[in-house]
């Protein structure tokens, strides 16, 4: 197959043209490995996919992450349906946030696949981790490499009621995992960021929360810097991948009055490395 990669932005995010993902060789595939790495985030519009055809191409990158708190689809329990209705608030990753970092060992990707998209509305923005930490200066820099994450889902954080009934044993807390906030991409070697949104992100460790909260406070401002973004506009047929060890994203609930369904999957990541080379 004959690809195109075409830039989203100056920064990070590609289009590829010239695949159907279900009839994949393995050059293409390897070509299609590279741009991740190399861009952070790829789409691929006009693609007609099964649920089995979507697994499929998502077992190329790696064993399929099971969200611990979220429930699949019945019959196929590897894909998270994300529904929002018209007249229905979103609420479902509408902040900046890299996906199961309240994990050990969190999702190396995620691949979100368009369903129903509406007329216009609904795209997600992308945020390069690795700019980020690029960006700081010499002395932020040092502070950041010794700092690590505690980090807990908050399985009580508003939803739509059809997004919390997928949430089993709600009553039960989550476990907390501890990251590096510099992390060490294990294919490239780049050094990132690593971080969420505050809910999630709640304190560095060794400090309160009132001692973290400026310094996340800050590092997530500095992340989401418009320099350092791209954006994807959906369309039926549109599927996306993202490296989420070194991006953060976020949807736009923009749309009040249309209705959008998504189907995601993610795949198994690795424990977290830190410029100490110790695995978190």
């Amino acid at each position: 197959m004959a690809l195109e990669i075409i830039p989203l932005s100056g920064s990070i995010g590609a289009e590829i043209k010239g695949v159907d993902l279900t009839r994949l060789d393995d050059a293409s595939f390897a070509d299609i490995h590279r741009a991740l790495l190399d861009q952070g985030v790829i789409c691929f519009h006009g693609q007609k996919l099964s649920p089995d055809q979507q697994l499929s191409f998502a077992r190329r990158w790696g064993e399929i992450h099971l969200h611990p708190y979220l429930d699949g689809l019945p019959s196929c329990p590897e894909i998270i349906e994300i529904v929002k209705e018209a007249g229905e608030r979103n609420r479902f990753g509408d902040h900046w946030h890299t996906d199961q970092i309240f994990t050990p060992a969190p999702a190396m990707g995620t691949m979100l696949y368009a369903k129903e998209v509406p007329p216009v509305g609904g795209d997600t923005l992308f945020t390069s981790l690795s700019h980020a930490y690029d960006a700081l200066s010499e002395g932020m820099k040092a502070l950041a490499c010794r700092l690590r994450t505690y980090n807990l889902y908050d399985k009580q954080a508003p939803r739509s009621r059809r997004m919390s009934a997928k949430i089993p044993e709600q009553e039960k807390e989550a476990k907390p995992a501890i990251h590096p906030l510099v992390r060490v991409h294990p294919e490239t070697g780049r050094r990132s960021l690593y971080l969420t949104e505050m809910q999630t992100t709640r304190r560095f460790e060794g400090m309160t929360d009132a001692e973290s909260r400026p310094l996340i406070s800050y590092f997530l401002r500095h992340s989401t810097r418009p320099e350092f973004t791209c954006r994807i506009r959906w369309n039926v047929g549109t599927l996306a991948i993202w490296d989420n060890r070194c991006l953060m994203h976020m949807a736009l609930d923009d749309y009040p009055d249309y209705r959008r369904v998504m189907h995601r999957i993610t795949v198994k990541g690795e424990p977290t490395i830190g410029v100490d080379g110790i695995a978190a």
